[in-house]
Protein backbone atom coordinates (compact mmCIF):
# COMPACT_ATOMS: atom_id res chain seq x y z
CA UNK A 1 0.00 0.00 0.00
CA UNK A 2 2.94 2.56 0.91
CA UNK A 3 4.65 1.85 -2.47
CA UNK A 4 1.31 2.77 -4.39
CA UNK A 5 0.99 6.19 -2.41
CA UNK A 6 5.08 6.99 -3.17
CA UNK A 7 4.23 6.48 -6.58
CA UNK A 8 1.15 8.32 -6.73
CA UNK A 9 2.83 11.17 -5.00
CA UNK A 10 6.31 11.24 -7.47
CA UNK A 11 4.15 11.11 -10.43
CA UNK A 12 1.39 14.06 -9.04
CA UNK A 13 5.25 15.74 -8.34
CA UNK A 14 6.30 15.24 -11.91
CA UNK A 15 2.74 16.40 -13.31
CA UNK A 16 3.01 19.68 -11.38
CA UNK A 17 6.11 20.27 -11.94
CA UNK A 18 5.58 19.91 -15.81
CA UNK A 19 2.43 21.95 -15.53
CA UNK A 20 4.57 24.91 -13.73
CA UNK A 21 7.34 24.48 -16.78
CA UNK A 22 4.63 25.22 -18.96
CA UNK A 23 2.96 28.09 -17.35
CA UNK A 24 6.66 29.60 -16.97
CA UNK A 25 7.32 29.08 -20.65
CA UNK A 26 3.97 30.04 -21.95
CA UNK A 27 4.23 33.70 -19.89
CA UNK A 28 7.93 34.47 -21.35
CA UNK A 29 7.02 33.79 -24.75
CA UNK A 30 4.02 35.94 -24.54
CA UNK A 31 6.01 38.49 -22.70
CA UNK A 32 7.89 38.89 -26.28
CA UNK A 33 4.60 39.92 -28.05
CA UNK A 34 4.02 42.57 -25.68
CA UNK A 35 7.40 44.63 -25.97
CA UNK A 36 7.88 47.58 -27.90
CA UNK A 37 8.72 47.55 -31.20
CA UNK A 38 12.13 48.67 -32.38
CA UNK A 39 11.94 52.11 -34.22
CA UNK A 40 11.27 52.74 -37.76
CA UNK A 41 14.78 52.88 -39.47
CA UNK A 42 13.56 55.53 -41.83
CA UNK A 43 12.53 58.03 -38.80
CA UNK A 44 15.80 58.01 -37.74
CA UNK A 45 17.66 61.14 -39.30
CA UNK A 46 21.29 59.85 -40.86
CA UNK A 47 24.07 61.82 -42.36
CA UNK A 48 26.96 60.87 -45.10
CA UNK A 49 30.21 60.17 -43.51
CA UNK A 50 33.16 58.48 -44.83
CA UNK A 51 35.19 56.82 -41.79
CA UNK A 52 37.41 54.17 -42.63
CA UNK A 53 38.31 51.73 -39.91
CA UNK A 54 41.25 49.68 -39.64
CA UNK A 55 41.39 46.38 -37.23
CA UNK A 56 44.90 46.49 -35.18
CA UNK A 57 44.68 42.38 -34.82
CA UNK A 58 44.59 41.20 -38.65
CA UNK A 59 44.40 44.75 -40.93
CA UNK A 60 41.23 43.54 -42.18
CA UNK A 61 39.32 47.24 -43.02
CA UNK A 62 35.75 48.73 -43.01
CA UNK A 63 34.10 51.98 -44.16
CA UNK A 64 31.01 53.60 -42.89
CA UNK A 65 29.07 55.57 -45.24
CA UNK A 66 25.79 56.28 -43.43
CA UNK A 67 25.89 57.10 -39.42
CA UNK A 68 23.35 58.74 -37.03
CA UNK A 69 23.21 62.67 -37.21
CA UNK A 70 25.10 64.39 -34.61
CA UNK A 71 26.78 61.60 -33.03
CA UNK A 72 30.38 60.07 -33.60
CA UNK A 73 29.64 56.33 -34.36
CA UNK A 74 31.22 53.66 -32.11
CA UNK A 75 34.19 52.17 -33.59
CA UNK A 76 32.57 48.59 -34.98
CA UNK A 77 34.55 45.56 -32.91
CA UNK A 78 36.56 43.08 -35.20
CA UNK A 79 38.90 40.32 -33.39
CA UNK A 80 36.95 41.30 -30.73
CA UNK A 81 39.04 44.53 -30.67
CA UNK A 82 37.53 48.50 -31.43
CA UNK A 83 39.01 49.28 -34.91
CA UNK A 84 41.21 51.72 -35.60
CA UNK A 85 39.67 55.08 -37.07
CA UNK A 86 42.52 55.80 -40.13
CA UNK A 87 40.51 58.28 -41.88
CA UNK A 88 40.86 61.41 -39.94
CA UNK A 89 37.05 63.23 -38.59
CA UNK A 90 35.88 66.33 -40.53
Amino acid sequence: MLDVLWTALKVLTALAAAVLLYVLGAKMVANFSNSEPPPDPSEIPLEDVDLRYRCIVCGAQAVLYMAPEGEMPEAPRHCREPMALVSPVD
